[in-house]
């Protein structure tokens, strides 16, 4: 499945690209509102991640646009917390849920995972053909009782056919849905990925073949077998890992997150010398505006990162300067006050 991802904090960002591809999900990654617009339209996404606050186009506009536009893809709504300002506005612009960008990230992993079974065409959370099943919250395989032992790609194509059971898929839209802009397949990739696919199932004993060539039209999932065995539980087969990724997606996580901590020291700093520039009198609007939102993407990184306590004082902080204008002398002491607190809340153990 391919997702879009439309976040202008970098670090959070890569974390949350971390997290997704780790899951088995393709992920194009965009700063911009206006350019993540323009993506949405131009390309068939499975679901979109959407930040408020973006430079160009903020996040109620870009699902405005797309709403007014008759796009029907899924939206996530990502908030710095569960304001309800945020939520409603989110919402009411044709967003299908949200979620704050503190929660742990297997609640966000629950919600993906709901949005796409809502815009599939099955409920369960199991897809299935014959005594194939594929578990999207264990991003793994099931023949019988044996693991299937997928790389991505080969998992993500076999996650496309079982949500489209009925629909030829071109190489186009195949492409489209596992390969990310980045990314450059060549001639023959979805055939090759295919032959291998089919291998794969084959060397698990499954005799039956389950996509279907359609020539000069592309490929499409042929009719399951008509005895169904019951159901596999994951839960009885033993956990095993089918290739690195949960390695490559951990050093990924450790190296955003690194990265994201580092960047702190810096980012206090900045916020210092505009405390100092609101005492001196110096603090223009301009530098006021671009401030708030530096620290409204603080605040949203500290949440996703597991600094909670930071990340409400950071959002405090945002606040402050959204308002009291006039007021520079008590805005000043009061940032003073509530960088100790950040800085204090920063140091303090993560929550996840």
């Amino acid at each position: 499945m391919k997702i879009l991802l439309i976040e202008d904090d970098l670090p959070t960002s890569d974390l949350l690209s971390a997290t997704l591809e780790t899951n088995r999900y393709t992920i194009d990654a965009i700063a911009d509102g206006a350019m993540g617009l323009d993506m949405a339209l131009q390309w068939d996404y499975d679901l979109i991640l959407l930040d408020i606050l973006l430079p160009s186009l903020d996040g109620i506009e870009v699902c405005r646009r797309l709403r007014a536009k008759g796009c029907k893809t899924p939206i996530l709504i990502l908030t710095t917390q569960d304001s309800n300002e945020a939520v409603v506005a989110g919402l009411d612009a044709g967003a299908d849920d949200y979620v704050a960008k503190s929660c742990a990230p297997d609640q966000l992993l629950a919600r993906v995972r709901a949005l796409l079974r809502r815009g599939g065409q099955s409920a369960s959370p199991i897809l299935a053909w014959g005594a194939l099943r594929l578990d999207p919250a264990l991003a793994r395989v099931f023949y019988q009782n044996q693991i299937v032992n997928l790389r991505p790609k080969e998992y993500t194509l076999l996650e496309l056919f079982l949500r489209n059971p009925q629909r030829i898929l071109n190489r186009t839209l195949i492409i489209d849905h596992l390969w990310s802009c980045e990314e450059t397949p060549v001639e023959g990739s979805v055939t090759n990925l295919i032959k291998d696919l089919r291998r794969r199932l084959k060397s698990v004993g499954m005799q039956e073949d389950l996509i279907e060539t359609v020539y000069g039209l592309g490929y499409r999932l042929h009719s399951p077998p008509a005895e169904t065995p019951p159901t596999v539980q994951a839960g009885s087969v033993t956990d095993f890992v089918s290739d690195d990724r949960n390695a490559r997606g951990s050093a990924l996580i450790l190296d955003a997150t690194e990265r994201f901590r580092r960047s702190l020291a810096q980012r206090i700093a900045d916020l210092e010398a505009a405390s100092r520039s609101l005492q001196a009198g110096t603090f223009t609007l301009e530098a006021r505006q671009a401030t708030s939102r530096e620290v409204h993407k603080l605040a949203g990184g500290l949440g996703t990162f597991g600094y909670g306590n930071a990340s409400v004082v950071a959002k405090e902080i945002e606040d402050l300067l959204g308002a009291n204008l006039g007021q520079e002398k008590q805005v000043a002491t009061r940032l003073a006050d509530l960088l100790d607190n950040l800085r204090q809340a920063i140091a303090e153990p993560l929550s996840r």
